[in-house]
């Protein structure tokens, strides 16, 4: 009987349903701040490797500019 009533309780506590409710502005507001980061975060990164990648190409052309003018 114990055992019979431990699984039933186990197959009701484990059953478990998802509500999708609509969201709220706080939810709303949440989920388009973390989105931003990320685009914010991925822009950053990108402009760093184009700046690093200009710098670089920058020092070839002065390099290249005292050794041959």
């Amino acid at each position: 009987m114990a055992e019979q009533a431990a699984t039933q309780t186990h197959s009701t506590s484990s059953h478990h349903h998802h509500h999708h409710h609509k969201k709220d502005s706080a939810s709303i507001f949440k989920e388009r701040s973390l989105r931003a980061i990320t685009r914010n975060r991925l822009i950053e990164k990108w402009f760093r490797i184009a700046l690093i990648a200009l710098a670089v190409i920058m020092a070839v052309l002065v390099v290249a500019a005292y050794t041959i003018g």
